[in-house]
Parts: C-alpha cells; sequence; structure tokens
C-alpha cells in the first residue's frame, strides 16, 4: 500500500503556470524574473490558502534555475531545480516560521546567515512565514538588514495580517496582495483533480466545497478529501451537504416560496423540520440571506455574474427572482440581517427566528414604517376630483384665501373674502383640523398629524351664531386646553367675544401682549367654533382696546367666583354637594 498524500500537498503547483486564481501575480513575478528586475524583499499578504508561501517557493527556485524557458518558468531538470524539488534541500532557500522563532536572537542567527554568499546559484532567498508573528524588538533588529542587504540576499515575507507590520518593515517591501480564489477557479481545478484521482463529482457537490472553502484552496482541498472518504469515491450533492452540515438550497427557495404566497404556518412547520435535523437557526438566517442576496442579483443581467453557482442553479434563482419584487427583497434582506445581529443577545433564538420568518412573509404589503397600513381617500375627495375634472379647462379659478379644493362648472361673481374664511361647495365644506388622537378637532393637540374634516352641510346644516352660544364655545374650548396652555387659559377668560354680524365676531385685547397671544391661537380657536357650529365661514376679529384695565390674573379661586356670579346655580349646586375647589 502506497503511502497517502492529502490532495493540498499532491496537487500543489509547482510553477507559476499551475497556480490557480493569481494571474495578475504570477504575470509580474515572471516578468520581473525575465528582465533580471528583482527587489530585495517582497512581501505576500493575503487570506489563508491562496499560495503565498507556495509562490514564495516557485519564485525561489526560478531565479536560481539555469535553464529557464521563455516563457520566465524553471526547467526542472538543472541541479538547482532538482535539489529544490526534494523537499527544499537547496543550500539557497531557507525557510523560516516567525510564529515560533519570533525573538531577537532568532533574528540575529538570520542575519549570520546572510553574510554567507551562496555556494551555488546567484541568489539566496530567505523565506519568512507568518513575519506579522515577530516581536518589536526582532523587527527593528530586522530592520539593518533589510534596509542594506547584500545583492545576493532576497527576502519573501509572507503574512495574512498585513495590518500588523511596523510601517518601517512595509515602506522596504514589494507588496503583493492575494486575493481570494473565487468559486468558479476552485470547482474547475477540484474537477480536474476529481478526474486525476478517478472520482465521480456532481457540479453541485464540487459548488457547495468551493463555498465552504471561502477562497481558500487548501481548505477546498482539504474538504474535497474528506467528502471523498465519506462518499466512498462518489460525491454527490446530497451526501455533500450530510457531510458538511449545510442545509439544503431546497430549504431557501421553499421558504421563499411560502413568503410570496404567505404561507406563514408551512414556514414554522419547515423551521421545525430543519432545527429538529440539528441545524442552528443562526446558520438558517445567513443562509437565507444569502439566498435573498442572489436573488437579489439575479433580477438584473449585469449583477448575474456575481452569482457564484452552478448553471442549473442559476437558472434556478433566475426563475424564482422574476416572482419576487424589489421591494420583497430590500425588506426581507434587512429583516434577516436585524435577525442576525441580535441572535446573539436573545433569549429565545427561536422565537427570534419565527418572528423574523413572519416578517419576511408580509415584506411585501404596502404599510408604512410604523406598520400601519396606508388610509384609503376618502369617498368624498373622489367625487371633489371628479367634478374638478370634469370642468371646463378655460374656467378662471376664484381666489380664496383658504386652499382651493375643487372648482364648481359655473363660478359666481367675484365676491370680497373676509380674512380665515374658507371657500364652500355644495353639499360639503372641507377644512383642515389638527388633532393628535382619533377625536377630531381637539385643540389640547396642537402638534399631532395633520387631517382633512369633512362637514356635509346637507346632513348638518349650520347652526345660528348667537351671543349667548359664542360665549358658550369660547368659554368651552378655553376649558380643554391643557396645562402647558395655561397662559393663554387666561388670557381667553379675561376676554368677552361680541358678535359682529352672521357669521363674524370680535374679540377685544386689554393690551398687544394679550392680543398676540390670542392671535397665535387664531387658528385652533377658529376650528374648534366652526366645528361646534358646522359653518366653514365664521371668522374672527381681533382689536386692541387700551380702555380696559386688566390689573392682575385672575387666581382659580377669582375665576370661581366669577363664574358664581354669573350662573347662580352653580352656587346652590355648591351647597348641596359640599364641593370645593382643589
Amino acid at each position: 500500500m502506497e503511502d497517502y498524500i492529502v490532495s493540498a500537498r499532491k496537487y500543489r503547483p509547482v510553477t507559476f503556470d499551475s497556480v490557480v486564481g493569481q494571474k495578475a501575480l504570477t504575470t509580474t513575478l515572471k516578468n520581473a524574473i525575465s528582465s533580471g528586475k528583482l527587489a530585495n524583499t517582497y512581501l505576500f499578504c493575503g487570506p489563508r490558502g491562496v499560495g503565498k508561501t507556495t509562490c514564495a517557493r516557485i519564485f525561489a527556485k526560478t531565479i536560481n534555475c539555469t535553464n529557464r524557458g521563455a516563457d520566465g518558468e524553471a526547467c526542472g531538470e538543472c541541479e538547482s531545480c532538482k535539489s529544490f524539488n526534494e523537499e527544499l534541500r537547496s543550500y539557497n532557500v531557507f525557510e523560516l516560521d516567525a510564529a515560533s522563532n519570533n525573538s531577537v536572537d532568532d533574528i540575529r542567527n538570520l542575519t549570520e546567515q546572510v553574510r554567507i554568499p551562496p555556494m551555488n546559484g546567484k541568489y539566496k532567498v530567505y523565506i519568512i512565514d507568518e513575519v506579522h508573528m515577530l516581536s518589536q524588538a526582532a523587527f527593528n533588529a530586522f530592520l539593518k538588514t533589510l534596509e542594506e542587504p547584500p545583492k545576493y540576499a532576497i527576502f519573501i515575507l509572507a503574512t495574512t495580517e498585513k495590518h500588523k507590520i511596523i510601517p518601517t518593515i512595509l515602506s522596504r517591501c514589494q507588496i503583493y496582495d492575494f486575493s481570494r480564489i473565487s468559486n468558479k477557479d476552485i470547482i474547475e481545478h477540484l474537477q480536474s483533480v476529481a478526474k486525476k484521482e478517478g472520482v465521480n463529482a456532481e457540479p453541485e457537490a464540487l459548488a457547495i466545497i468551493a463555498e465552504k472553502s471561502d477562497g481558500g484552496m487548501r481548505d477546498a482541498l482539504s474538504i474535497f478529501d474528506q467528502v471523498v472518504s465519506f462518499t466512498g469515491g462518489q460525491v454527490t450533492y446530497q451526501k455533500t451537504i450530510e457531510n458538511l452540515n449545510v442545509i439544503d438550497y431546497d430549504y431557501y427557495f421553499r421558504l421563499t416560496d411560502m413568503f410570496l404566497e404567505k404561507r406563514i404556518p408551512d414556514t414554522m412547520v419547515l423551521l421545525n423540520d430543519i432545527l429538529a435535523k440539528g441545524f442552528d437557526g443562526s446558520h438558517l438566517i445567513s443562509g437565507l440571506m444569502l439566498h435573498l442576496r442572489n436573488l437579489l442579483v439575479s433580477r438584473d443581467a449585469c449583477t448575474l455574474p456575481l452569482l457564484e453557482v452552478s448553471d442549473e442553479m442559476r437558472e434556478r434563482y433566475k426563475n424564482q427572482a422574476a416572482k419576487c419584487s424589489p421591494k420583497f427583497l430590500y425588506r426581507a434582506l434587512k429583516i434577516c440581517n436585524d435577525c442576525d445581529l441580535n441572535y446573539r443577545i436573545s433569549k429565545n433564538k427561536r422565537l427570534l427566528v419565527e418572528l423574523t420568518l413572519i416578517q419576511a412573509a408580509q415584506a411585501d404589503e404596502d404599510d408604512d414604517s410604523s406598520g400601519r397600513k396606508p388610509k384609503r381617500l376618502h369617498p368624498i375627495f373622489k367625487k371633489i376630483a371628479a367634478t374638478a375634472k370634469a370642468a371646463p379647462a378655460a374656467a378662471a379659478p376664484q381666489a380664496t384665501a383658504g386652499p382651493v379644493t375643487a372648482q364648481t362648472v359655473q363660478q359666481p361673481a367675484p365676491q370680497p373674502v373676509r380674512k380665515n374664511a374658507i371657500p364652500t361647495f355644495k353639499g360639503a365644506s372641507i377644512f383642515t383640523s389638527i388633532h393628535g388622537n382619533k377625536t377630531a378637532g381637539r385643540p389640547d393637540q396642537p402638534h399631532g398629524r395633520q387631517t382633512v374634516q369633512v362637514i356635509n352641510q346637507e346632513q348638518h346644516p349650520a347652526k345660528p351664531l348667537t351671543p349667548d352660544a359664542l360665549q358658550n364655545s369660547w368659554n368651552d374650548f378655553a376649558a380643554t386646553l391643557p396645562r402647558q396652555d395655561t397662559p393663554l387659559k387666561n388670557r381667553m377668560i379675561n376676554c368677552r367675544p361680541t358678535l359682529v354680524s352672521d357669521n363674524v365676531f370680535c374679540v377685544e385685547a386689554g393690551n398687544p401682549m394679550m392680543a398676540d397671544e390670542i392671535r397665535g391661537a387664531e387658528d385652533r380657536i377658529l376650528r374648534f367654533i366652526r366645528d361646534r357650529f358646522s359653518n366653514p365661514a365664521i371668522s374672527m376679529e381681533i382689536k386692541v382696546d387700551q380702555s380696559r384695565n386688566v390689573e392682575h390674573l385672575l387666581t382659580r379661586e377669582e375665576q370661581y367666583e366669577k363664574m358664581k356670579k354669573e350662573n347662580p346655580a352653580l352656587k346652590e349646586l355648591e351647597a348641596v354637594f359640599g364641593l370645593e375647589i382643589r
């Protein structure tokens, strides 16, 4: 029985052309070798398993090759190449693991070796792996050697964490950033390895392995060996996801169909099935986020290349993406992302996942950010809009001080419009009402939502405006004012409205300050009184009567005494029930 060699070592690249996924870097290195423009220090940085150390070894072998080809590759036949291939037993190439040799003494030994010229060949190459693990003192000891190295010495530093290297070292290096290997390149390389090993592998299974490797070829080959051992040489999609404990793609497609069809109970049953198989809720959410992202990029032909899946799976994504609206995908992604952020701190993780699935199933509903459905247009507005549309375009609009909502077919002769007057329509009048709750026209909520109140004059005829009714409405409005409007309440109590005409009343203030106070609440007062009398034509005039002498604001007791004088029945009520002011 032959000694088994893992695929990551057995199929390790030995030439620049065999390196997968780093075409730009290998071309640059080959051109530098062919032209003889070699730097003294190189820094290879990037994620794990993308070929940093491999390229460093190929580079070290190639620069000492005595019979390089026209393409800049090593011949593999000369003495230097043969000695290099025998487990790096070359006298010109030295590897140092900085993770276990990170002290000043280790760097001092290295600098002593650099002084000795190569025994054969032209260059001595020092490959220092995981160079970011060197201590601060070791970095400083290494600086002098890097600043003035011998012409025959070349240093190749490899690291996965470039940010941990001090700037004085970085400034002396040619930096090569290795990128993650794409899933497409990993799948093609695994297919070639499977063919050489006599393994039957489904493309979907290799796609799962490539996705699981996260852009690292070494990880992909290690996972491939594991799956081959599990399946006995028949690498199928089902056996691969079973061995790697990966949730089947079909679950995500089924969940999305349930979201679109609002089948919330079925999503709960499917979630229970997934959890019963031993999968964690966070894996489901992260996989669902990736699935929704793939659906999003599948909607547009220009983003379709971002989908790194097999051709069969690509077509399946494209078909389901056609059923999903962008709004649904955006909201569902946001909901799943919030769940992913809150999953670790949640005490009831299953409930969090269930709520996420329920919200995702309602992601395409038309509602605002607060979760309330938008209010539909009242039928009266549709009727007014239809009337305005039917009016002749040549009719000139009537000038009014208030907002013009509709225009009748026959315009009456222009009439002088009073201040705060609102136009009336046949059968209905419209004016704005500001309120903070469901009770329309409440003056105690001046900063609430702005809605439109409609008064049907046929069903609610206008009430006559009499002095007593006006005074009662004036007092009622003052009584409904909240505590923060106490100064305004006192001003109104000290003023008495007088009726000027059928729809006009006047308020006389004792001083300009009082007039300004009432004028600031003029809109609120008029809305309340217009609503009380069902008459939108009521208007108010404010005058300053300097002859009035208001010495001070009435206290609560004084207000009560004044009310008893105006209404003797209040005094009898106080005596019968024993009332008192608190």
